[in-house]
């Protein structure tokens, strides 16, 4: 990258948002800054399809298995928030009138349980999880979550404090999402505690370097893997062979922090030939960078990995 190119990357980006990278990394180049700051932006991308799975297996299920609990329903288009109003409290019903009224007036018609359902914020999930009702966890904790290990002994749903660790990931799931869908830098963490105990007991630490970022993502995704594989084991197995989690699982490699701290994340202009690749293929893995391939009238890219 150019002299040119950086100062017209600071322009656009904005060189406090840079310096946030620099001092956080302590990179010794620009062009390494920059690096680091595509390096969040592919790895935004790919956390964005895994949450999304997420997201929405886990309101379905809880939608499932709330209206099959209270209401009977032998399908999930029922209104069992109505139900257990009180338990969820206003804050959390307040989600609801949101989408059922328009300016303060009730739309007409009334919109679907379903419609409710993919309009509520996320928020409005995790706190459902967090009010289930501790006599009936038993057996809507496992109607939720089929394949979770705690469904071994049913009864233990009901303890407040394992309940409550069971579906911590939900909350930190939350917070990441959030930060996602605001653009936020993802590579800072903030100190996790459990407020189960009296004082609450430090989890894992802030994380302030490379190193402790790259942990506190191997945390989230292994949440992340806990949480989709209770919900769905089969589908969980599916996910893991994604592209984007493929992808994920290089970027957070050394080989891939590597390939966007030297700049090799960009595709030269210059395109090679299929023979070249077959002949050269051990060589093109080393350099660690893409390569535009074209035959004839056909083009592609080899991406090493």
């Amino acid at each position: 990258m150019n002299p040119t190119d950086i100062a017209n990357f600071e322009h656009i980006i904005g060189k406090p948002r840079l310096q946030s990278y620099r001092s956080y990394f302590k990179t010794r180049s620009p062009e390494a800054t920059i690096g680091l700051y595509m390096w969040n932006g592919e790895l935004s991308s790919c956390f964005a399809a895994l949450l999304s799975y997420f997201e929405i297996c886990l309101r379905n299920s809880i939608h499932i298995a709330m209206a099959s609990h209270y209401i009977g329903a032998v399908n999930s288009s029922a209104h069992w928030w109505d139900v257990v109003a009180a338990q969820l409290g206003t804050r959390t019903m307040e989600k609801v009138k949101a989408v059922r009224e328009k300016n303060g007036t009730p739309r007409i018609p009334a919109p679907s349980a379903d419609e409710i359902v993919s309009r509520v914020t996320f928020g409005f999930w995790t706190a459902v999880l967090g009010r289930v009702d501790k006599h009936q966890a038993h057996v809507i904790m496992p109607a939720i979550f089929p394949d979770h290990p705690l469904n071994a002994r049913p009864n233990e749903w009901k303890d407040s404090v394992k309940r409550k660790k069971a579906i911590s990931f939900a909350f930190e799931m939350n917070d990441f999402r959030n930060r996602l869908a605001h653009h936020e830098p993802l590579r800072k963490f903030g100190s996790i505690k459990d407020t189960s105990t009296t004082p609450a007991t430090l989890v894992v630490a802030a994380s302030t370097d490379l190193q402790s970022t790259r942990s506190r993502f191997a945390r989230l995704i292994g949440l992340y893997d806990e949480a989709m594989s209770s919900i769905s084991a089969t589908l969980h197995r599916d996910l893991l062979k994604s592209s984007w989690r493929t992808r994920l699982t290089f970027l957070l490699s050394d080989r891939g922090i590597e390939r966007y701290v030297n700049t090799k994340y960009a595709l030269s202009d210059i395109a090679t030939t299929s023979s070249y690749l077959h002949q050269n293929f051990a060589r093109v893995v080393k350099q660690n960078a893409p390569v535009r391939i074209r035959r004839a009238r056909k083009a592609g890219i080899f991406i090493p990995e």
